[in-house]
This record gives C-alpha cells, structure tokens and sequence, in this order.
C-alpha cells in the first residue's frame, strides 16, 4: 500500500505501542505497513518540514509525558521476506518482529539467530541498538541493509556503514531509516537450533518480567570486561551489590527477580522512570564508583 496522508491521525495515545506502557502522544500518527507507505511518510514529513521519528516494536523507550513532536511514523512493514536456502541468507523488511528472524532460521535449519530469541522490537530497531544478548549481536549477523540515508536517498549499505559498537550504531546518530536487512546464517540442526532456542527462553522466562508487565527491557549498558576477561560486565550484577531490587519511585520499581530491569507497576510516567534511573546511578556511582550509562533511549518533548 502506498502512502495516503488521509490516514495521518492527529494527538494519538501511543503508549500502547510501546513495552513500557507509558508516554503522551504523537502529534501526529502515521501506521505504514509498506516500504513504499513509510518512505512516502518521510518525504512528507521533509516537504512539511515537520520533525519525524520511527516507531518501531516499542521496546528499550522511555516515551516523554509531553508526547512526541511532530509525526510519528509506526514502521510495521512485512513486505519482504526472502530467503536464500542455498546461501543460507535471510532478507526481511525492517517492521517485522526480531522473533520473526529466529522463527525463519530455525524452520530453514539456520544456524545463528537463537540467541536473539525472546528479544523483544523489530528488526530495525535491533539493528539501530546492535540488540544482542549473551555475548552475541545483531551485527554478527548482519551483512547490509538497504536504508534511507542521511540524505533523503535510498541506498544499500554493508554493515560496516552503521560503524556498529556496543549496543550502538550509527543510526541512533544520523537520520538513517533502516527499509531491509540481509542476514548470514550457517547450516545447521533443526532440532539442536529448536532445543537451543528451547533453552534460552526458558532462562529468560526464569529472570525477566512477565509478557503484559510494562519495562522496557534491559535498562542499563552492561561495562566492559574486568582485565583478563572477555564477556562483559552484568549491570545488574552491580545494581545487585547496592541494593537496587528494593527501590522504586511512583509508579516506577526494579524488577525482583532482575535489578537490571525498571518495571511500571500500573501508572508510572516517564518522569516517574527517569527520576528512579537517577538515583540507581547516583547509588552505584556513590557506593562503587562505577558510572552506569543507559541502554534504552529517551524520546519526546523535555
């Protein structure tokens, strides 16, 4: 379908779209459920001159109480989904769910994506957050996207472009929209890829907050490897030696199962949030020396 600013809806609730279950509105809202319908949302956002952002699945965001300038497009594009069985290459549309690139490796015998099982967020927001866990990446996997750039144009890009680090790339620098990415895989064993994606949800079911509990995902950075190490540092390890699993203020809690995740008990507001991740740094910076950095992103009005 491609884009009708008819269906451009004005002060639209988007809390609902986002984990955290919090957030003001959008001044403006468009829901594009086709490349063409989002990258014809951004050329009319530009000729409007009016700001945009990219909504994806609506984790790792602390939505703003005063809402989001301007439009807000909702990337829940599913147009593409190619695969190469011979290469053992994935090409998705960036509006598809990250479970969707686990659920099609493990049904083709790809080798490669487990570990991303249970994470929550579409392929484009991973990629934009180098989304991973235990020990592994998104851009591991990655090998281009075709993207709209800086400029307004549409351009194919290897991985190397997004200049990826640490649950970082260049796209939460740049005006950069990710349309499509392209994955590698390698062969492998249906049941042994099921059995391993079997065994990482299982540990995840056992420490993360429920399906329908507001948070939105793992809060903070996790630090550098101790020397002579490699995996990196849990930040929840850290918030654990301060005590961090009995705070809370507002609506706002750390998890108790998990200090590394700040949960909405029912009615927190983002300033409700923001105020509880201050003084969880301000603790471990105080008691540890330590300076936590945030992995979710703050969006929206100050």
């Amino acid at each position: 379908m491609k884009f009708n600013e008819e269906f451009i809806h004005k002060n639209v609730p988007i809390k609902h779209l986002v984990t955290f279950n919090l957030g003001g509105n959008a001044d403006y809202f468009y829901s594009a459920d086709s490349i063409d319908a989002l990258c014809g949302a951004v050329e009319y956002a530009k000729h409007k001159n009016i700001p945009y952002f990219i909504l994806g699945g609506g984790s790792n965001l602390v939505v703003s109480d005063k809402g989001i300038e301007g439009l807000v497009i909702h990337n829940q594009c599913e147009d593409i989904c190619d695969i190469d069985k011979e290469k053992y290459l994935i090409k998705l549309s960036s509006g598809f769910p990250l479970a969707k690139l686990v659920e099609v490796a493990q049904s083709e015998g790809f080798e490669g994506a487990e570990t991303f099982a249970g994470i929550p967020g579409s392929i484009g927001g991973a990629i934009c957050g180098n989304a991973g866990a235990y020990g592994k990446s998104i851009s591991d996997i990655l090998v281009s996207c075709d993207i709209i750039n800086s400029d307004g144009k549409k351009q194919t890009v290897d991985k190397s472009y997004l200049q990826f680090d640490y649950r970082m790339s260049r796209i939460k620098k740049e005006p950069i929209i990710v349309l499509s990415a392209l994955f590698q895989f390698k062969s492998g064993d249906k049941k042994a890829i099921q059995d391993k994606i079997h065994e990482i949800l299982e540990q995840r079911h056992s420490k993360h907050p429920e399906k329908g509990i507001g948070c939105a995902g793992s809060f903070f950075k996790n630090l550098p490897p101790a020397p002579g190490e490699n995996r990196r540092q849990a930040a929840g390890m850290f918030l654990d030696k301060v005590g961090a699993k009995s705070m809370s203020f507002g609506g706002a809690a750390v998890y108790e199962k998990h200090a590394n995740f700040i949960i909405n008990r029912g009615n927190a507001t983002a300033k409700d949030v923001k105020t509880l991740a201050k003084m969880l740094k301000e603790k471990v910076k105080k008691e540890l020396n330590i300076t936590l950095e945030e992995e979710v992103r703050y969006v929206g009005r100050e």
